[in-house]
């Protein structure tokens, strides 16, 4: 991995020395023509950018010829995103801003290639700045995620969350950090997702077919984290975050410094939490009839700890820039003890402690290397991500009664799993309305187990994949996307026999858990998009597509009890390809002050894989393999139906008053048992109004205050022995200031959580099995303290 951070340098050489000029502008108000002093101008390939002077104007030095896109944002304004193509950098750029009081109106869209606008993107998108992952701070990255319309998440108690989007999760829905596909443990439904919740700059997250960019398990939608800006001015800043939580006594904080010097850039971040057992508003639980005792309120070893680090360094040259990420996420984490296998009413009992981390727990390490490259080729662009990670998981718990264990007595499971990663993408700018990129993406896992107990084998898994992607726009009303993509996988899968000891503890046989499996796969991928814009304020978007997804080597394999889900899972080596058929829709609407966005879909899958009970136990399939006995679930294929749509409004009937409200339906349908899928997240209403006001020049520049209200129906669609959820309200509030402390403004947000003390479930809850309510009253506070020097 040391070469890949010289990757660019090296492609360097190969380049002809093109011509340099200066690129020069204005930006001005689209009303009064007046120049916007302090509006911001970013280069996107060269990651630099510059403040306008009091006039309005910029000018970057020494720019060389080629094909550029840039960004232009002001407060109070729609932000603009425009391709300047070589040929008119020297001309003087004159860039007209429209005013708007919705704070997301016009944000470049990273996560389209092309970095155009929203209304260009032809699929449907949630966008999230730094403002608002401050303001929104939860119990994990994920949990940050839950209010927008379409997203929800999959929990063990408060540390562990993993993303749902419309009603898909685990290996149907991609995380991308830095360009990377996150690659941990995505199929255990208490395997959390292993990001630091203060590290992310900015969120954007895609709903609807993804494949064709993404690859395998883009069929829910794909999350894409961005870091925070590279530094663009000589100098050092940092800032210092910390954050409480009254319910769990949670204490985090993370502190980073970022700087330039000449052309190298350079970050570093570290971030910590540690929380205690959490509270919920129930003195006790029932789970099969039998009724077991919360002591105090408290969920006994709940209790986590975490540490997380980043280090970045790169260069910024006129060629573009690399920069090399090195990042560790570190997680430990008690589960509650009713929560693994049958609860037992004396490991309930307290021991005096609400921080220590007894068995059973998890222990997560998360280790990363990232390399992200953009380099000038003639007058277009590569983008190159490197990436190498290592995702070790361990769960620890004591051996049943008579189980035989050799090496660590403690050591329940042991999963290692070693992700090497190539994306490149070559940028063609044909003609200003027309582009195309040729993207290449690569794979290759090693998964390696142990521990006494099995749920998985060892395995080794590859995939490589091609795709061109297209953009047409005419007449600033209409663009076009289309794109083919074809892959192939691999899943090399190792045999594990499980040894049967006799009395004497000698082996008396062996029992085959899973044998070997060597399967490749080949899939193709394709869509159509269209967005209509024939004003500024209407959009109409249309997606069609196809869609696939890979089975897993889980899915084909596993054969064990999983004590966090409380079922014996068996996989099945002769599972194909899944593929969807996928339509969205986008009606938008888009004034000044206000704004309404309607997103139907419906999408079919053939041959659609799940795990489906069955009458059988784990006593069943050999009666010596396993210590105890639970139902089996087996990975089953069929054909699915799923439909929805999600609806979202903004308004503000004064510049200081802002109201917003989302909501979201989703229905599914097995075609061949004719009931529902598993899982799947009820309607809910999202609603929240807010007041800002300015101070002038007192301590206290600026303040906020709002109130929120989720409502989330029954859930009576479950799918065969899944529980029926109800109903319930909860009501949150918050207050913002903005602190004047000299040298810098701090930021202080304070928030409430299910404000009424509702005794609730949540239908995606791990911990709904045991019925157990959701946290409590739950109040947050968080400081945000930028620092810097120039």
């Amino acid at each position: 991995m040391k070469y890949i951070f010289w990757l660019a340098l090296g492609l360097t050489f190969t380049q002809t020395v093109w011509a340099q000029g200066d690129f020069r502008g204005r930006v001005v108000d689209a009303k009064s023509g007046e120049g916007l002093p302090g509006a911001t101008v970013q280069i996107h390939e060269l990651e630099v950018g510059m403040i306008t002077d009091v006039d309005g104007n910029f000018a970057f030095a020494q720019v060389r010829r080629a094909n550029y896109h840039v960004h232009f944002s002001y407060v109070g304004y729609k932000a603009v995103s425009l391709l300047v193509r070589a040929d008119e950098l020297p001309k003087l750029l004159v860039v007209k801003l429209e005013e708007t009081s919705l704070e997301l109106s016009e944000l470049v869209v990273e996560s389209n290639y092309y970095k155009t606008g929203p209304k260009e993107q032809t699929l449907s998108m949630e966008i999230l700045d730094t403002e608002y992952l401050l303001k929104n701070r939860e119990g994990s990255f994920v949990n940050s995620l839950e209010n927008l319309p379409g997203v929800s998440t999959i929990n063990t108690g408060v540390g562990i969350a993993k993303p749902v989007i419309r009603g898909m999760s685990f290996n149907r829905v991609i995380v991308n950090d830095h360009g990377i596909k996150q690659e941990g443990q995505q199929w255990g439904g208490d395997h959390g997702l292993e990001i630091d919740m203060f590290a992310p700059g900015r969120v954007e997250v895609i709903k609807g077919p993804s494949s064709l960019m993404y690859g395998s398990d883009g069929l829910g939608g794909v999350i894409n984290i961005l870091p925070p800006p590279i530094p663009q001015q000589e100098g050092v800043e940092g800032a210092f975050q910390m954050m409480y939580k009254t319910n769990n006594h949670l204490v985090g904080t993370s502190t980073n410094v970022k700087g330039k010097h000449r052309d190298w850039v350079y970050g570093l971040r570290f971030s910590t939490q540690d929380f205690g057992d959490y509270r919920v508003p129930a003195e006790s639980f029932n789970y099969n009839g039998t009724i077991y005792p919360i002591y105090d309120e408290h969920l006994k070893n709940t209790a986590g700890r975490e540490r997380d680090f980043s280090l970045m360094t790169g260069v910024k040259k006129s060629w573009g820039y690399s920069t090399l990420t090195i990042s560790n996420f570190n997680q430990e984490v008690g589960l509650f003890a009713g929560a693994v296998g049958i609860p037992n009413a004396t490991l309930l009992e307290p021991d005096g402690d609400r921080r220590d981390r007894d068995k059973p727990r998890q222990e997560t390490n998360h280790f990363k290397v990232i390399s992200n490259t953009n380099v000038l080729l003639g007058q277009n662009w590569l983008e190159l991500d490197l990436g190498y990670q290592y995702n070790l998981r361990k769960e620890i718990s004591n051996p049943h009664t008579g189980q035989v264990v050799i090496g660590d007595d403690d050591l329940a499971l042991r999963l290692a799993l070693q992700t090497f990663t190539l994306n490149g993408r070559y940028f063609l700018h044909k003609r200003p309305n027309h582009s195309r990129i040729f993207g290449v993406q690569g794979q290759y896992q090693i998964n390696r187990k142990g521990g006494f107990e099995h749920l998985i084998p060892d395995f080794k898994s590859s995939s490589l994949g091609a795709y061109i992607y297209e953009e047409h726009s005419w007449y600033d009303q209409l663009t076009l996307t289309g794109g083919l993509r074809l892959d192939y996988a691999n899943r090399n899968i190792d045999s594990y026999r499980q040894p049967i000891y006799d009395t004497n503890q000698d082996v008396d046989r062996y029992y085959e858990r899973n044998a070997a499996i060597d399967k490749s796969f080949l899939n193709y991928s394709a869509s159509l998009g269209v967005s209509y814009y024939p004003t500024m304020q209407f959009n109409a978007k249309l997606n069609v597509g196809t869609s696939y997804k890979v089975p897993t080597a889980t899915e084909m394999s596993i054969n064990g009890i999983h004590h966090g889900t409380f079922r014996h899972e068996i996989g099945d080596e002769n599972l194909s390809s899944e593929r969807g058929i996928q339509t969205d829709v986008s009606l938008s609407y888009l004034r000044s002050n206000f704004s309404l966005v309607v997103t139907p879909y419906v999408s079919y899958f053939l041959d659609y894989i799940y795990l489906a009970p069955s009458a059988l136990f784990s006593n069943n399939l050999d009666p010596d393999a396993f210590y105890e006995s639970t139902q089996v679930y087996q990975y089953k294929q069929h054909d699915t139906f799923f439909a929805g749509t999600e609806l979202a409004v903004e308004y503000h009937p004064i510049d200081a008053l802002h109201w917003k409200l989302a909501a979201e339906y989703i229905y599914n349908y097995n075609l061949d048992t004719y009931l529902p899928l598993p899982l799947t997240p009820p309607p809910s209403l999202y609603s929240d109004i807010d007041y800002e006001w300015e101070l002038g020049q007192y301590i206290l520049s600026s303040m906020s205050f709002g109130l929120n209200g989720k409502w989330v129906l029954d859930q009576k669609r479950v799918d065969r022995n899944e529980r029926s959820t109800e109903g319930y309200f909860t009501m949150g509030a918050n207050l913002g200031a903005t602190i004047s402390l000299g040298f810098t403004e701090a930021n202080l947000f304070v928030s409430a959580n299910n404000l009424l003390d509702q005794k609730y479930w949540n239908h995606l809850s791990r911990y709904r099995l045991l019925n157990l309510p959701e946290q409590g009253r739950n109040f947050t506070v968080s400081l945000h303290v930028p620092i810097g020097s120039k």
